[in-house]
């Protein structure tokens, strides 16, 4: 099974979005399809090969939509898309304007009749074909894909204003008390105009919330210099070239100083506000900025290879990512259109059976229909989620947390269980040889042999201890959890006594006692075998990470369940445990017992995990929510579904704080959405016509530009209360 992310320009709202995914779905191969019309993206699972582009595009048409070329896609901003979308929204806003104006002065001035009737009649069929094309073939592409979204209510309310509005103007019908030609030549034009207008408000509303993105995509330069002066785009530049980076400049690779000293500022890619020094032999990163000094960079990894490339896409595909509160609002928005119309027919039929079912009494029934359909159209309730978990994901990025899942920000802040990994995460990853207990004549340079053939912590502690290269040869095979095995000259074995145990190597009574008087103690505990025989105890200390008991205490503070899982021995353990103050202590657990015990904590609640190691990629993908510590190992930043870039532990906090607010947001969003459709709709059939109370459609219309508003509007001021929150950024 792989999978492909596509991008679609023409979708605005979530039915246009469906009716991609159910074209795309509908092609042999395709498994799954998830469009988000946020992002402009459609990521596709599919069996075996990827159809060709030709078909996908065939597909994508048959919607409604374009396909954008494989070339233009990959150099596509998408804020950029949404700026220029609202633009073009703006322009068709202002045509309306001006097309409608008669139409609404001369409802004022209260001038109807012979030739004004049909110039306004001509300008809202002009209209029509203008600023109201777009829904049309919205339309046509919903119900020959059996979908029945906005753009079919908006198109039927339009042409029945003005199928309605031609039929009262020639045979000049008569109408019920109250009612004037007026009301269907405004339906014909103002429920276009104000439409476009929510559309433009939308549109502002998603491209601000894509400004992480763009801001990420801006950081990498369009130019990079060669060593030997030559200019060239930054994209052509290879693997093994040398580029010049001078103060003031961003840096086009991934790479290696080769000559130089200077100042970077990693901030937008590491959450990390204060530059850092870069010197020869340290690593750089594309994107990132030199502040003084000069550089020569030996390329690593260019173009879509860099860093800040994987953190893009990786950014863009958790804000196309549903949130499981978004499927919920799709299921609603499936059912909420059919019953809406349902809704409409009823209303309009029982205003034709009160009303007498005469001509009169149908026009009557016609406007409360057309009333209906309008006002419960659901823009803003499939703007509602995306909007705030971009401005959400968006936020978390420029703090130096990397929401990688778009479901990650409102799991994290549903979780009641937090399970921590302890080596790496609560404490500093760093331990120092505390004792080595020998069984007969010291062997150092074997032990300099394990801290060479394996960067495991432990190793580099004792690379450190005897001043040895730390991962640097050997032929070593590493078991996760459980130590490692080098072979060369002699056969070493390091690790757990379990280890030691699976390889049929007997523990003497001397080095067990002594391994127990080290673990009595709290300190972790390694055994070292040569040639089959134990021969000496390793201990190890690990410091608590700075902040991790602040952390853990404000974790509990909230009502949060605190357990640290680790497989360390359970007296270092319970040891770092008891200094951090967590609820509950896991020792001894390997990571197939990590990913059990994940298991068994889902029963009391959502669950988020946090660690840094390859054995914690297990308990990081089982869990509800997978945080990963930046410092760890890359399969756990894979894994892991929102990365703390700077590795503190302050950060958990300010991720679950983030989700917090944004969750909060989305349900305002979710319920300002369906506030309007909920007292809307009654008054759009009718129910108060008896105090007086009449909603004409182009009012309906102007109701459901409110209801964007009011999402648009709630989403920034998200925007400005996650800038003012407190947190390092």
């Amino acid at each position: 099974m792989g999978t492909a992310t596509l991008k679609v320009d023409g979708m605005t709202c979530a039915h246009c979005a469906r009716t991609v995914e159910k074209q795309l779905c509908a092609l042999p191969g395709i498994r799954a399809a998830e469009a988000s019309f946020a992002t402009g993206s459609v990521q596709v699972r599919y069996e075996g090969q990827l159809p060709a582009r030709e078909v996908l595009g065939g597909a994508v048409q048959r919607a409604g939509y374009r396909l954008v070329d494989e070339e233009q896609a990959g150099r596509r901003d998408p804020a950029g898309e949404q700026a220029k979308a609202a633009r073009h929204e703006l322009r068709m806003f202002a045509l309306g304007v001006v097309l409608s104006a008669p139409v609404i002065a001369g409802h004022f001035v209260h001038l109807h009749g012979g030739w004004w009737d049909w110039a306004t009649l001509g300008l809202a069929a002009l209209l029509q074909w203008t600023v109201g094309a777009t829904y049309y073939r919205g339309a046509w592409a919903a119900l020959r894909a059996r979908n029945l979204g906005m753009d079919v209510l908006v198109s039927i309310g339009m042409a029945s204003g003005l199928f309605f509005g031609l039929l009262v103007t020639i045979f000049d019908w008569p109408l019920p008390r109250g009612l004037e030609k007026s009301v269907f030549h405004e339906a014909a034009t103002l429920i276009a105009v104000f439409i476009r207008f929510g559309k433009y408000i939308e549109a502002r509303a998603r491209g601000q919330a894509l400004g992480a993105l763009r801001a990420l995509l801006e950081l990498a330069p369009e130019q990079a210099r060669l060593a030997d002066g030559r200019e060239l785009p930054a994209a052509e530049v290879k693997v093994g070239d040398v580029i010049v980076v001078a103060a003031g400049e961003r840096i086009a690779v991934d790479g290696r100083v080769t000559a130089g000293e200077c100042d970077v500022d990693e901030s937008l890619l590491t959450g990390e506000s204060l530059p850092v020094a870069r010197k020869t032999g340290d690593a750089v990163r594309a994107g990132t900025f030199a502040t003084n000094g000069h550089l020569h960079v030996e390329a690593v990894a260019v173009g879509g290879a860099t860093s800040l490339a994987r953190i893009t896409r990786m950014v863009e595909e958790a804000q196309q990512a549903k949130a499981p509160i978004q499927r919920f609002a799709d299921r609603v928005s499936n059912v909420f259109v059919p019953v809406v119309v349902a809704v409409a027919l009823a209303s309009g039929g029982l205003w034709w059976l009160l009303s007498g079912m005469d001509l009169a009494a149908a026009m009557r029934a016609v406007t409360h229909a057309m009333a209906v359909l309008v006002i419960a159209c659901p823009c803003a309730l499939g703007l509602a989620t995306p909007a705030a978990v971009m401005i959400g994901s968006g936020a978390a990025l420029r703090r130096g947390l990397l929401v990688k899942n778009g479901a990650a920000l409102e799991q994290i802040a549903r979780a009641r269980i937090f399970a921590l990994d302890k080596t790496g995460t609560l404490t500093l990853g760093r331990p120092e040889v505390t004792d080595v207990a020998w069984l007969g004549a010291p062997n150092e340079e074997a032990l300099a042999l394990i801290a060479a053939a394996s960067r495991h912590p432990f190793s580099q502690a004792l690379a450190r201890r005897y001043g040895a290269p730390s991962g640097t040869g050997g032929k070593a095979f590493e078991l996760a959890g459980k130590g490692v095995i080098v072979a060369g000259g002699q056969e070493l074995v390091f690790g757990t006594p379990a280890l030691l145990a699976e390889q049929e190597i007997a523990l003497p009574g001397e080095l067990e006692r002594e391994a127990e008087r080290l673990r009595t103690r709290g300190d972790s505990v390694s055994l070292l075998a040569i040639e089959g025989e134990a021969r000496a105890v390793v201990g190890f200390r690990d410091a608590v990470r700075p902040g991790a008991r602040e952390a853990v205490s404000a974790l509990r503070a909230a009502g949060v369940y605190t357990v640290m899982i680790s497989g360390d021995h359970e007296l270092a353990a319970r040891r770092v445990g008891a200094e951090v103050g967590v609820d509950e202590v896991y020792g001894g657990v390997s990571p197939k017992g990590k990913l059990e015990r994940i298991q068994s904590l889902r029963q009391g609640g959502l669950v988020a995990f946090v660690g840094d190691g390859i054995n914690d990629a297990p308990a990081l993908a089982q869990a509800d929510v997978g945080v990963a510590v930046g410092g760890g190992s890359d399969v756990a930043k894979e894994t892991g579904d929102l990365v703390l870039m700077r590795g503190e532990m302050s950060d958990v906090l300010l991720a679950r704080e983030l989700g917090r607010r944004t969750l909060r947001a989305i349900r305002q969003n979710l319920f300002l959405s369906l506030i309007y459709n909920t007292l809307g709709i009654p008054l759009a059939a009718g129910a108060l016509v008896w105090a007086g109370v009449f909603l004409p459609p182009s009012f309906a219309a102007l109701a459901m530009v409110l209801s964007d508003l009011s999402v648009a509007i709630n989403s920034a001021r998200l925007a400005a209360e996650l800038r003012r929150l407190k947190g390092r950024s």
